[in-house]
Order: C-alpha cells, then structure tokens, then sequence
C-alpha cells in the first residue's frame, strides 16, 4: 500500500512537471511572456491574464483536452508559472512571498460543446470547465475573503504566510521558521489583519433563461461565485454567460458532515449578452426567406393571421399585438433623455373574451417572454426587492422581478385588477422610464426593465355596464392606465350572427383537436386532414414568426419621412382642436403622450415591413388604432375626451359638477339651510341637465369626496 502510495505520488509530480513545461512552452511560442510583463507593469490595478482556449487548441491538441478534463490543476500550475516568471524577474511589489502575487486566469473562447444548462448539471461535471447561460435573479454585496493569510507564531514570534480556500479559515500545521518549528498544540497561531492579503469576493444566482424552460417546468437556479476583478459588475436582470469550474461543497447539518455536496460555479471569466435576440440562430437561407416575406404588402396582415389562428376573431387587436412585437425605436438624446420604444397594450374585457389566451400565447412566441399573474405577484414578484435569506448569509440582497428579468423582451401580466394598489403604483417607473429602483436596507440601485408590458384586467363589477364610464369601471390606478399606448375594451354581448360564427369556431377547433390527437395515438406523422381545418394553421409558422421578429429587432432601425411627419403634425393639430365647447370647460381630445404612441406604432408597421423608412402607410395605420381604442375608452358622449383617462373626469361632467355646486349654493342662501337632493335635482333639470346625468354627477362627487349627506335625503359640499 506504501509502495503504491510513493509511486502515485511520482506520478502526480511527474504530470505536473510536463504541465509546467507544457504552460512554459506555450507562453513562449504564442507570445504571452510579453502580455505578462506588461501585466506586471500595471500590477495591482491589473492582474488578470487572458488566455484564448483556440491558440491553446491549436497549440497542443491533447494538452487542450487536458486543460478542460483537469481545469482546476490547469489553471492553478498556470498561475504558479506565471507567478514564477515575475518573481525571477526581479519585480518586486512590496511582497511577502511569490503566492502574495494575485493572478487571474481568464480562458476565453471555449468552445460550443462546453455550454450545458443548469437543469443537466450532474456529479459528472465537477471539477469540468463549463459554459453557463442564464439570468442573474439575485446578488449579494461585494465583501472581502482572505486570500493570504499571515500568522504569527506564539513560540517564537515570527510570520507565516497560507493561502486561503473559501470556506474554512486554514491555520499553519507548524511554523515556518528554522530556528523555531514549533507545531499545533504546542505553538498557537494568531491571524493577523493587517499583514494579510484579501480579494472581492461576491455571490450570485443564475437561473435558466426562460425560453429554454419547457412549459410547467420550475426554473432551476446555481449558485456562481465571482472574485476579483469580476466582483460588483453583474445585476439582476443581467442576461450572461459564465465561463467557469463547477465545485462541490460538502453539507453540513448540525455540525455533522453529510455525504451529500451542494454544488457552484467558480467563474473564471463572463460575457453580457449584450444584443437582444441573440439566442435565437438564424442561418443564411432563413435570412434569404425573412427577406422575401418582409417585401409581401400584405405582411402585417398574414403576421397578425398567423398571431392565435384558434382564437376567433379579435383583428384589430392581433394587427396592434403584431406592432407591439416589433416596438419603436428606442431614442437616447445627446442630453441623455431617454425615450422609450416599446408599446405598452392593455385589454380589459368581459369574462370568455379569451384576454388570458392571447397573453399565454404572446409571452411564449415573442422573444424573451416572461408570463405574470397579478394575483399572485407582489410588487417585488414583478419589479424587485430587497431581501434577506439563506443565500445572503443573513445580509441584504437585491432579487430582479418579472419586468427586470424580461429586460429588452416581453412580459405578460395577467389579472393586472386583482393587484394590491401599492404593487401596481410600482410599475409606474418600470413602464414609463424603464427603469426599477430599489431603495432599501442600505441597498441603492437602478435596474433596467427595458420590455414590452402586456397586461389584462376585467371590469369592477365582472361585467361592463355600458351606461357607465368606461374608467369608473376599472379597479386599478389612473396614473398606471395612463401609461399604456393602446388600451382595448372587449365587451361579450349576445348577437346571433357573431355568437355562430363563434360556436362553429370553436367546434371546428375543438375537431381539429380530436384529429392531432388521434394521429398521435396511432403514431400517425403526416395525415390527412381537410381543407377546412388548415385554415386554422398560421401562415407564418411559430418559429419563424419569432425569428423574422428577431431579424426586423436586430437589423431595422426605421426613420420618419417627411410625409408621414408632415401627416401626423397635420392630424394631431387638428384632432386637438376639434374638441368641443361645454360651458367654461373644451375638452380635450388627445396630448402629446398619444402622439408618441401613434409615432411609437407607426415605427413598429414599419419594422414589421423591414422598411428603413416609417411611411405615410404606416403612420395612417397607427393613427387608425390610437383613435379607435380613444373612442372606445375616453368617449363621454358627444366625443372623445382624454381626461377620462388621465383624470378620470370628463369636461362634461366637471361643467356638470359646476352646475350643481352654484345649484346648492344658491339653495343654501344667506341662512346657509341644508338642501334636500330632491330639491336640488328640480332645479338642475330645470337648468336642462338630464336626470340621468345629475345622479350619474352625484354619485361621482360622493366617491370623490366632494360632496356628501350630513342627514338622509340632504346633501351638501365638504
């Protein structure tokens, strides 16, 4: 056994003697000896080498092997080589020993094969280089760990220095002076601070991108750990790659050491992905196709056809759905004013107008999607937080919500009603600066949520009443539905022809449903089905439809010609001033911010054209849909009034309130007697308000708080 013992030992010493000289060999024929002397020269602010794994491929092919089966002995006999140069170099920082040189090596340019996803980890890969592509959901603060550790000797006095691993503090077995040698328990060690080196350590979790999930699947999340140099520059919401060994730390419950390890990502270099779309691949002849179908006039209509064929109807929502894939164009001005191109949509409708279908199937087709409900999310669960659990260790740490995590992509918020008034009032700044800030425990930051908002609600009441306004209907914030570029009111109501055409719908669906399932069952992969049912097949697959969105995002920046500019300043100029006269109050047509969201769709028709260009077309067609939803939803009557959604108030009915306040003031008179509402609602009708109006103003005073009964039957102002 002793025997075996020495001779495996020879071999370990003999194979990291032909990896030194493999390292010496190869910083010498590929020129890294200058790269370190020049590292040296702005050593401390510097210490980290890079390294291309392809010059180590094409270097020694078996050596390369070696560095990926063997990562963690790689890197650290490449460290003591490099070390070892600058020490024989007579560089001198102040050092203790050669090993209180600090020396990163960052090997970059791994190959494709490394890249694994988080849920495939296995016992295998440890000790592996690995490469490994997700979200960054939390980090903590950037604290120090002991690297170099000095301790003094209490026989003798003197210093010895260790080098740290993570965990444990390690102590020094017998002291390093000659003279002394004293040994544990005999000798005691004593750290001390100030003679010891430390480095920035910091504690990440990566979580699986969400379109590499399968439907219903939890997204796993791995702990990484990055030192150095790379400590404090990721944030949640940060989408990278992280190239690094995967280790494995022994449990621990109760003091006892358990056979099972948790396992973590030691990072030896990271990549942002810096460009939206970039996960999804998109070859030369695919391009050619995208191409193709970008000159077909009729594009946006087959895109909008091809948006939940199964669901009926719905046209003009699906051709704005299509825009907001696209978006605007993201605008940073010279001043540094930013101004947001994507388009916020919400739909608000009757129960079985299949609101929750559409969002399920924009979030999973659109790049980047991310899917909420309302009901379960708190304002942390869809913007951030700061919080405090077992991955921090007990201290503060910063968790990214749905709107960070689909940063530069799309989210879903179902349910947005059944929200808490303070998460919704949260969103605020995510829609409309893009932006999430977190001001808490200490903790300051912005984080960037840079998506596309698709969200959902029904009426107050479950139903619309459609006697009533639109917004007195709505049981969330108006400052939150101000921010939305188009809002749709989806309204179920019985109609013969349309409930057919419906059912025979549905029915069709439902058969072709039954067919896909039988085929299945009898392992049927190209059958026959009618013509009837291939109408419900999209005209632009899935797929595609995502890559063509991903090409027009990547490569189309469109601009505004001068007739679609000359168009728009003619449009809003004359839709401003077409309001009308009620009393001393005008109403108010639009404002600026439905101007930038007519520009916003306008760039969006031209993106989905892949046009360098917003044409006349376009603008037209994003005029059409802004004023559609504004007579749906701000229409008090006699003509659109965008007070209803920006205060909640018409001009109609603050002239309305107006009446009735100079009403009770006049009834009230000099003794400043009580007035019967009875009383009060004769003489507004004999003003000429309709009865219907003066209870529809008075009960919108009483929910305001600017009127209200001291008795039964009385009414008077607060």
């Amino acid at each position: 056994m002793f025997s075996d013992h020495v001779q495996s030992n020879e071999r370990m010493k003999l194979q990291r003697e032909q990896t030194e000289s493999l390292w010496d060999n190869f910083f010498q024929q590929y020129h890294y000896y200058d790269r370190i002397t020049e590292l040296s020269s702005h050593y401390p602010e510097q210490r980290s080498l890079f390294i291309s794994y392809e010059d180590i491929d094409e270097f020694d092919v078996d050596f390369a092997t070696y560095v990926l089966q063997n990562s963690e002995d790689a890197v650290d006999i490449a460290i003591g080589r490099v070390r070892k140069f600058i020490s024989g170099r007579g560089w001198n920082y102040l050092i203790k020993d050669s090993n209180s040189i600090i020396i990163n090596i960052r090997i970059t340019d791994l190959p494709d094969h490394l890249g694994i996803d988080i849920r495939n980890l296995r016992s295998l890969n440890v000790g592996k280089l690995l490469s490994i592509t997700g979200i960054i959901r939390k980090n903590t603060e950037v604290i120090p760990r002991l690297y170099n550790a000095a301790f003094q000797c209490s026989l003798c006095g003197s210093r010895s220095f260790l080098l740290q691993s993570r965990g444990r503090l390690q102590e020094p077995e017998r002291c390093s002076n000659d003279e002394c040698h004293g040994e544990k328990p005999k000798a005691k060690f004593s750290l001390i601070i100030e003679d010891s080196q430390f480095i920035d350590t910091q504690k990440i979790e990566l979580q699986e991108n969400p379109e590499t999930i399968n439907g219903g699947a939890q997204p796993l999340r791995l702990t990484v750990i990055v030192e150095d140099d790379l400590a404090g520059k990721l944030f949640p919401g940060d989408r990278v790659t992280m190239d690094g060994i995967l280790r494995a730390d022994q449990k621990i419950y109760s003091g006892d050491l358990l056979t099972e390890f948790n396992t973590y990502l030691y990072t030896i270099n990271f990549r942002k992905t810096t460009k939206e779309l970039e996960e999804i691949k998109i070859t030369d002849l695919e391009e050619d196709q995208i191409k193709a179908m970008g000159k077909d006039p009729k594009i946006i209509e087959k895109l909008a056809n091809s948006i939940a064929p199964t669901i009926y109807g719905l046209d003009n929502i699906k051709k704005t759905l299509v825009l907001q894939m696209f978006g605007g164009v993201r605008k940073v001005m010279r001043d540094g004013t930013i101004i947001r191109g994507d388009i916020h949509i919400l739909m608000v409708g009757d129960p079985g107008t299949a609101k929750s279908q559409l969002l399920r199937y924009m979030s999973e087709i659109s790049p980047r999607g991310v899917m909420a409900i309302g009901k379960g999310s708190s304002a942390a669960g869809l913007t951030a937080a700061a919080v405090r659990d077992e991955f921090g260790e007990g201290r503060w740490t910063l968790e990214a919500g749905a709107l960070v995590l689909a940063d530069n992509g799309f989210v879903s918020i179902d349910e947005l009603d059944k929200m808490d008034e303070r998460d919704t009032s949260a969103m605020h700044e995510a829609m409309e600066q893009q932006t999430v800030t977190i001001s808490k425990a200490g903790i300051m930051a912005t984080l960037k949520s840079r998506c596309s908002v698709l969200a959902a609600a029904n009426p107050k009441n479950g139903r619309f009443d459609e006697e009533e306004d639109f917004m007195k209907q709505l049981d969330f914030p108006l400052p939150l539905i101000s921010r939305f570029d188009v809002i749709f009111k989806l309204i179920d109501n019985p109609n013969q022809e349309k409930d057919k055409n419906l059912a025979d719908h549905v029915l069709e669906v439902h058969r072709l449903g039954e067919i896909f399932k039988s085929m299945e069952m009898n392992n049927i992969e190209d059958g026959s089905i009618g013509d009837n049912e291939k109408k419900y097949e999209p005209p632009i697959p899935r797929e595609m439809l995502r890559k063509y969105v991903a090409y027009s995002k990547g490569h189309i920046v469109p601009r505004l010609t001068d007739e679609a500019m000359e168009y728009l300043s003619n449009e809003y100029v004359y839709t401003r001033n077409s309001g009308h006269q009620i009393g001393k109050y005008k109403t108010v047509p639009i404002t600026a911010r439905q101007l930038e969201s007519t520009i916003r769709l306008a760039e969006a028709a031209a993106k989905a054209r892949l046009s360098e260009f917003v044409s006349i077309d376009d603008a037209i067609l994003a005029k059409q849909i802004v004023d559609s939803y504004l007579k749906d939803v701000s229409n008090d009557g006699e003509g659109v009034d965008i007070d209803l959604i920006m205060t909640g108030t018409s001009a109609r009915q603050r002239s309305d309130l107006e009446i009735i306040y100079e009403i009770i003031s006049d009834l009230k008179g000099a003794d400043n007697r009580m007035v019967r509402e009875d009383e009060l609602i004769r003489e507004a009708i004999q003003k000429g308000l309709p009865k219907e109006k003066i209870s529809k103003a008075l009960s919108s005073a009483k929910e305001s708080g600017y009127l209200y009964s001291p008795t039964p039957g009385f009414i008077d102002r607060v």
